[in-house]
C-alpha cells in the first residue's frame, strides 16, 4: 500500500502501519469469525462526528484488505465533511439478532486519492459483483457516483 492512501490525526496522508495490538486481535486463534465478517460482510455501519459534535451513522459497502477498510463515497457529503473535521471514526458490522457476534473497528479515516476507482479495483469488484446485481447497480455508474475513495486505518478492534 502506498503512503498516499493512509490517514493521520493532523495531516493526511501519513505512512500506514496497522498497530501490533490490532494485528494480534486479527491473528488470534479465536478470531476466525471476526476475519470472516471483515472479509465477507457486504455492508457495515460507519459513525462519524459532525463539526457540532453530533454522531452520524451511515451504511456503507466496504473492502477489508488486511491493512484497513476501503470504501467509496459521493463527493461533498456530510460523511466526508465530518471525516475532514474529525478523522476518528467507528465502524460496526451487522451482528446476529441477539448481539452474540459483534465486530467494532475504531480508527482514523481520510480521503485516499490514489486508490483505484471501485469499478477497476480488482478485489472490490470481485466482492461486489453479486451485491451490485442484487441492487441493480452498474459498476461503472456506481464508481462515477461514489467517486471519492476513503480509507480507515484501524487503531482498535473489538469483537465477541
Amino acid at each position: 500500500m502506498d503512503d498516499a492512501t493512509t490517514v493521520g490525526r493532523h495531516e493526511f496522508p501519513v505512512g500506514i502501519e496497522v498497530s501490533e495490538q490490532v494485528r494480534r486481535v486479527l491473528v488470534a486463534a479465536d478470531a476466525a469469525e471476526l476475519r470472516d465478517h471483515l472479509l465477507h460482510d457486504v455492508v457495515g455501519w460507519l459513525t462519524t462526528v459532525a463539526p457540532d459534535g453530533r454522531p452520524q451513522t451511515a451504511v456503507i459497502s466496504f473492502l477489508w484488505d488486511g491493512d484497513g477498510i476501503l470504501f467509496y463515497s459521493r463527493p461533498d457529503t456530510p460523511k466526508i465533511r465530518n471525516i475532514v473535521a474529525h478523522p476518528d471514526v467507528s465502524f460496526h458490522l451487522n451482528c446476529d439478532p441477539y448481539g452474540d457476534h459483534v465486530v467494532i473497528v475504531e480508527g482514523l479515516a481520510g480521503v485516499a486519492p490514489r486508490e483505484a476507482r471501485s469499478d477497476v479495483h480488482r478485489a472490490y469488484r470481485r466482492k461486489y459483483r453479486e451485491p451490485y446485481e442484487h441492487w441493480d447497480m452498474d459498476p461503472k455508474a456506481t464508481a462515477d457516483e461514489f467517486s471519492v475513495p476513503i480509507r480507515i486505518l484501524p487503531e482498535r478492534i473489538r469483537s465477541w
